[in-house]
């Protein structure tokens, strides 16, 4: 850890920092070593990781650290760091099981309201994951991280015209599989 104190400048980045290691570097292993089955390049992909962690710092608010968007987030960014390593290591990559996010549903609506966006969330859910990895993916970083192209063409290691192309057909498909809902 003390590698990556010396990449950050402030003490307020330094707490963020040191709150998402602690949190999230067993995840980020354990996403790193289901894909690599070795253990000394799962903590090279960690390492990798939490560099590309901490460039994306400012855009972490501390607040949401404990959520699981940022859980996500680490997971999302832990996992393509691995299929990297493994594109450069010429290995096949196992394919990690999707993880879903947890729903939120304001308290305030009444009963059947509720249902209907609960029946609204499992619909887009099952939507999504019927999508490829390539474009969940930009779908998590781009909508549910809230990250620019820029960021996420870095993360996922394509340009950021891939990426829009990719969040413009992913947008395209959902739109077609919701319609077969209604």
């Amino acid at each position: 850890m003390i590698n990556f104190c010396d990449m950050i400048d402030n003490e307020k980045a330094m707490s963020k920092f040191e709150k998402i290691y602690h949190k999230y570097r067993n995840t980020m292993y354990y996403v790193a070593y289901s894909l690599t089955k070795n253990a000394y390049d799962a903590e090279d992909i960690v390492e990798d990781s939490l560099v590309k962690v901490i460039e994306m710092l400012h855009k972490i608010d501390e607040d949401t650290i404990d959520q699981q968007r940022c859980k996500n987030l680490m997971i999302t960014i832990a996992k393509n760091t691995a299929v990297d390593f493994l594109r450069k290591m010429n290995h096949e990559a196992v394919p990690l099981e999707t993880i879903e996010d947890t729903e939120f549903i304001p308290l305030e609506i009444g009963p059947e309201e509720m249902l209907i966006k609960v029946e609204d969330y499992k619909n887009l859910a099952e939507c999504i994951n019927k999508l490829g990895d390539i474009y969940k993916d930009v779908l998590y970083l781009r909508i549910f991280h809230q990250l620019s192209s820029k960021e996420a063409a870095k993360i996922l290691n394509v340009s950021e015209a891939n990426i829009n192309t990719r969040l413009k057909r992913a947008k395209r498909m959902l739109y077609q599989m919701l319609k077969e809902y209604d």
